[in-house]
């Protein structure tokens, strides 16, 4: 990592993201300040856009949430561009859940700045049905008691559930309530099942249209809803795996910029020894399954997702949106603009948006190897 100090004389020059679209512009930095103009060489890039976010992921790289593996995934993801991102857990005990949870609260005290805001978890009150890759052992009926229980692990702010479990309503209303965010997902709930939760205020969906029930013209399903409401938080896996470029397509033409990326990613993705994850998957170039073919969770992360959607033809305002801007709109957070005086995070990146360096508050992260006698 190189710090770039007060007399870091290069500039860069490129398509910035400002005010929700690009502009050409010259930047550098002063401290962790971009300033506008010109200061010592020039280094001219295709776009210089917000770091990116992933609002679903399990691991990578061969690490774990689910074994509190949290400085090293966030070093890594911060390598890649992605500078928000939330841990989200495979459905489990309870007991070990809250485990977890408290290796996370120790974490956070420790690193004030990360850029894991808290955890989401997929369960436990979903369909064993729609289970996809989750395990059945620890799914739970939405009973008071289980509901209280799992609602005090303060860390989890986010979870899956399924809106035709009994008790669905009271679940929503409580997470409401407490200020956590219900998402819809492992269902296989009709619409008058969505429409109940959804006129609780539920508004998001879990990896969408992954894990959810069809789309047919007699009873439009979760998929159906999906598409109908413009209001629900739809997040996607566009790694072409989990869905096609085809159903991509449709869903932009469909919703325009109104969803957003995510990977879904799981510990053997990215692994440099994939023989330890042999035994449990079926690891096929990005494509990873268990051993009886159900597609276990993501192995490309957002950055990738964003360059395969680019050389398809993707417009980079729309990519943009889609993989930095809408996961910070949908919860809340602050979006990022290029401005002069504003913090100096931003990605330098090529004609298909691949990521070419990675700047946090002035810090070099990372940058590609030709650059390595630049900064």
């Amino acid at each position: 990592m190189n710090l770039v100090e007060e007399s870091f004389n290069l500039s860069f020059a490129g398509r910035l993201w400002r005010r929700g679209s690009f502009q050409s512009g010259v930047i550098h930095i002063v401290g962790q300040r971009l300033r506008e103009g010109r200061r010592g060489r020039l280094l001219e890039v295709p776009f210089i856009i917000p770091p990116l976010a992933d609002p679903h992921l399990h691991g990578g790289w061969g690490l774990s949430f689910q074994e509190g593996e949290f400085a090293p995934l966030e070093e890594r993801l911060k390598r890649i561009g992605v500078l928000l991102a939330i841990p989200t857990l495979y459905n489990d005990r309870l007991e070990h859940v809250r485990e977890i949870a408290q290796a996370f609260s120790a974490y956070r005290a420790r690193v004030k700045d990360s850029i894991f805001p808290y955890l989401r978890i997929e369960g436990p009150f979903i369909s064993p049905a729609k289970k996809g890759a989750q395990d059945k052992n620890f799914i739970l009926p939405a009973e008071p008691a289980l509901v209280g229980e799992f609602l005090s692990i303060s860390e989890i702010k986010m979870f899956t559930f399924a809106p035709e479990v009994p008790g669905s309503p009271d679940l929503v209303a409580r997470a409401l309530a407490q200020g956590k965010i219900p998402s819809i997902g492992h269902s296989q709930a009709v619409y008058d099942d969505f429409a109940r939760v959804y006129r609780l205020g539920v508004r998001h969906m879990t990896h969408y249209p992954n894990a959810l029930s069809n789309l047919h013209h007699r009873e439009i399903g979760l998929v159906g809803a999906g598409l109908l409401h413009d209001d629900l938080q739809l997040e996607v896996i566009g790694d072409g795996v989990h869905t096609s470029y085809e159903f991509l397509e449709l869903l932009r033409k469909l919703k325009g910029d109104g969803f957003a990326l995510t990977s879904d990613l799981i510990p053997p993705a990215l692994a440099e020894d994939k023989d330890e994850f042999q035994a449990e998957f079926i690891i096929e170039g990005r494509k990873i399954t268990t051993r009886t073919g159900v597609l276990a969770g993501g192995a490309t992360p957002v950055p990738e997702q964003v360059v395969g959607l680019r050389q398809r033809g993707w417009p980079p305002e729309t990519l943009v949106r889609l993989a930095c801007e809408n996961t910070r709109r949908f919860f809340g957070w602050p979006l990022y603009s290029l401005e002069e005086g504003a913090e100096a995070t931003f990605l330098l990146c090529g004609e298909n948006l691949e990521v070419r360096a990675v700047f946090e508050k002035g810090l070099c992260l990372w940058r590609a190897k030709e650059w390595a006698e630049l900064f």
